[in-house]
């Protein structure tokens, strides 16, 4: 028989900030900051870039067929760290492939070898960070997860930016062969935790067995209404914050050296995400986790709308940037923390169900960027700035109209173990 699940007062956990480390992000700091700034100064538009990225990112939200594998066999800790060496090999394979997929415009053989690279490898990296997500509710305690929440978001979104601006330093400054190895480094020091962290208490699931009830576990989970609003409001394409996969092809316009883009992508985005994702938490304990979602990406439309009409300046760039990022970092942890709400503690499918979820942000991401792309491929910068605003004001409007009348209004979530358990019997029994 299986053995009782140890009681709170029993359960070993990790500290809040181990998260941070294991999540990284210097994967998708490749994917959206390096090769928004490596592609374009090779003669790739940046439509074609936004196309690139946008195939790439499919890998974001269709590894929820595969996350399932995680959730057996092997103890998840090993899932992830094989998965992150997987990430950090194709990293290593796609930094010789740069110049040549960028001929003809981007659309020869090459780039679609360097996508197929590229895809692959953040296929794994989103396994590997829904493998995380889904160990934090086990390992992390209840009335910690707003914590865990900010602290892997910090660490995601700086290594995302200061990451990605890294990767482009070493592709413009070092030897090909020394770059190729040197970029995906952090990967792995990010991984290196998984050797430390406390043993999760659960009983993995037969491959087989996962596989095929797959469907009708999501089926039974999604019918729950908490969770099928979160769906809701993660699936449509309001508070994606795409302009960040972006933002490195952007700054000739405004009159940046590629020097200056570089440093503004990378270390004001880290600056602002860090700072964002710190105020989110405590706003994630006091505040309805849904509406901390849309509000921050409505609040910087208006910043996209000033860069849009505004003086076409270095300064205008750097802190339009700034405060669209600054948004960013609150909505990222308002996101965590209301995916950790609702996949709870002692859930055998956590990862599945985390990965789900999180596959719904991105492919609303993959959307708005590719929306993006088109909106800069019809009238330039400009164009990609006010599509992007025109989604989170309009669409976002819509979903806080739905939250309100459909799905219970803003209420304080629950933050304590106590409250958690309430707040999940009663998401059941509805």
């Amino acid at each position: 028989m299986p053995s009782a699940a140890p009681t709170a007062s029993q359960r070993r956990y990790m500290p809040a900030w181990v998260t941070g480390i294991l999540y990284g992000g210097t994967y998708n700091g490749f994917a959206a900051v390096s090769l928004s700034q490596l592609m374009p100064e090779h003669g790739v538009s940046l439509e074609r870039t936004a196309e690139m990225i946008t195939l790439i990112l499919t890998a974001s939200y269709v590894s929820f067929l595969l996350t399932p594998l995680v959730d057996c066999a092997l103890p998840r800790r090993v899932w992830a760290g094989l998965l992150a060496i997987a990430a950090a090999a194709c990293l290593c394979f796609s930094v010789p492939m740069l110049r040549a997929a960028s001929e003809n415009e981007g659309h020869g053989p090459h780039a679609t070898a360097l996508i197929l690279v590229l895809f692959f490898g953040y296929l794994c990296n989103q396994m590997y960070t829904s493998t995380i997500g889904g160990m934090v509710p086990n390992l992390v305690r209840p009335s910690q997860h707003s914590a865990a929440s900010a602290w892997l978001n910090i660490s995601y979104l700086a290594l995302t930016g200061a990451g990605g601006a890294i990767c482009v330093w070493e592709v413009r400054n070092l030897p090909v062969g020394i770059a190729m190895f040197t970029v995906p480094i952090p990967i792995l020091l990010c991984a290196t935790p998984l050797f430390f962290i406390p043993k999760e208490d659960r009983a993995p699931r037969r491959v087989g067995e996962a596989m095929r009830k797959l469907f009708s576990d999501l089926w039974e989970t999604a019918r729950q209404p908490s969770y099928l609003f979160a769906l809701l409001v993660f699936v449509i394409p309001s508070a994606t914050f795409a302009l960040q996969n972006l933002f490195g092809g952007m700054g000739a316009d405004f009159h940046a050296s590629p020097e200056l883009t570089n440093l503004s992508v990378g270390l004001l985005f880290t600056i602002a995400c860090a700072i964002g994702a710190a105020i989110g938490g405590p706003l994630s304990n006091r505040f309805d986790r849904r509406f901390l979602f849309i509000a921050p990406a409505m609040l910087a439309a208006l910043g996209s709308l000033a860069m849009a009409f505004g003086p076409k300046t270095p300064w205008v760039f750097a802190a339009g940037l700034f405060f669209y990022n600054l948004m960013a970092g609150i909505n990222y942890t308002a996101t965590s923390a209301l995916v950790f709400q609702i996949v709870g503690k002692n859930n055998p499918l956590s990862a599945t169900q985390y990965a789900v979820s999180i596959a719904a942000c991105n492919l609303a991401i993959a959307g708005s960027v590719f929306t993006d792309g088109k909106g800069a491929g019809r009238f330039g910068v400009r164009g990609a700035l006010i599509t992007d605003a025109l989604l989170s004001l309009v669409l976002g409007s819509l979903v806080l109209l739905l939250v309100w009348k459909f799905g219970g209004g803003f209420p304080k979530p629950p933050i304590g173990e106590d409250e958690l358990a309430e707040a999940v019997a009663g998401a059941k029994a509805t």
